[in-house]
């Protein structure tokens, strides 16, 4: 996926689909902030600015 310039339309949603994704590929265990970060094309410092933790999402 292309990485996003600076703002994500609903990152919140994007987040949702990619740990199916990821729990549906590997499992639980493997998902991470870093990971759905990867995924969705935004800064894993973008990740924790609007979630915070995995909880926050």
């Amino acid at each position: 996926m292309a990485r996003q310039s600076s703002h994500h339309g609903d990152l919140r949603r994007a987040f949702l689909d990619a740990a199916v994704e990821v729990i549906g590929e590997s499992g639980p265990g493997a998902m991470s902030l870093r990971e759905l970060s990867r995924r969705t094309g935004v800064s894993h410092a973008a990740s924790q600015h609007h979630f915070g933790d995995k909880a926050g999402c």
